[in-house]
């Protein structure tokens, strides 16, 4: 898809990471100028409703959600069965990438990345929503060494009743909380 054209506007041209239900660009808006990063359904999943549905409830659940250390989504739609999600473009490396990189991270910088990934989980818990997915490849670290939470692809209401099933565990294994893993009710704590 690089040098695809999404709506006349998003140019992709290149990509920059990859997720069970979407590959991630770095892209062009056109219209505004800038930089973007674009996220886009993959086919397989474009065809079942459940995970378009999903696709698009990240979006609103991101688009709600406005602080320092969140980023920022600009717009979402679909052209000829590719859904996609328009967000702010973060320079950077994943936290994940970072920690091969350089192993076991100082304590001060440690708690300096908890703390700034505790201020967005409480943007979002404020804004009635839970990340379920909070793991060190949904942070971003940006080139001045601030976080920015990203991924909102599982959020739910933090008022939804329990979960069941597939839903219940959705999520990485790896980072899931207790809670989570055996289907009892969620609240903000769970994220964090």
């Amino acid at each position: 898809m690089i040098d695809t054209i999404l709506n006349n506007r998003y140019r992709l041209d290149a990509v920059i990471g990859q997720g069970g239900m979407a590959v991630v660009y770095r892209g062009y808006d056109l219209l505004l100028r800038r930089q973007v990063a674009v996220k886009v359904l993959r086919p397989q999943h474009a065809a079942d409703q459940t995970f378009v549905q999903r696709f698009y409830e990240e979006a609103r659940a991101a688009a709600k959600l406005s602080h320092p250390n969140i980023v920022n989504t600009y717009d979402v739609g679909e052209v000829d069965g590719s859904h996609y999600i328009v967000e702010e473009f973060i320079a950077g490396e994943t936290l994940a990438t970072l920690i091969a990189r350089e192993g076991k991270l100082p304590e001060a910088v440690a708690v300096r990345y908890a703390r700034q990934i505790c201020l967005a989980l409480g943007a979002a818990h404020r804004a009635d929503l839970l990340h379920r997915d909070i793991k060190p490849s949904n942070v971003l670290i940006t080139p001045d060494d601030a976080v920015r939470v990203t991924d909102f692809g599982i959020a739910r209401a933090a008022n939804a009743a329990t979960l069941s099933g597939v839903e219940a565990i959705m999520g990485s294994i790896p980072y899931c909380s207790p809670e989570q893993l055996s289907g009892a009710p969620l609240s903000p704590s769970a994220d964090l």
